[in-house]
């Protein structure tokens, strides 16, 4: 589980494929619930886990909800989860801004610049001219 995450990540895809997460998923003691949002706050961030991770913290969130407040070690994973989810979405809405601030630099580039090139051969070797036909 920590020197392979992808095996465990790949075990909870098959099991969910297979319909039978939520059943694996449920029935845990403290310890072993501790283990699995342990688990899943620390690798629900990476791109190649979090699809799998998403699915599995929100069957484990639905399971183990009833037993929040009863279990100081559970809630605190609870908070953690919360917290390294939280986190991943300001990143991606920060990414996603400065997505759009590209997309706004690029589109008023081509814009204002439409350009062509020419090419002109002389002695054996190609020169490349820029044009500008901006208005």
């Amino acid at each position: 589980r920590l020197h392979t995450p992808e095996v465990t990540v790949a075990v909870m895809q098959e099991l969910h494929r297979r319909g039978t997460l939520r059943s694996a998923l449920a029935g845990r003691d403290e310890k072993q619930i501790n283990l699995l949002l342990t688990f899943v706050a620390r690798r629900v961030i990476e791109p190649r886990f979090t699809s799998v991770l998403v699915t599995v913290a929100d069957m484990i969130t639905d399971i183990y909800q009833p037993v929040v407040g009863q279990s100081a070690i559970v809630d605190r994973q609870f908070l953690k989860l919360q917290e390294a989810i939280g986190k991943e979405i300001d990143y991606q809405e920060e990414l996603l801004e400065v997505l759009g601030m590209m997309d706004t630099l690029f589109a008023t580039f081509t814009q204002k610049r439409n350009t062509y090139l020419e090419e002109n051969k002389c002695n054996g070797l190609t020169e490349t001219t820029e044009t500008n036909t901006s208005n």
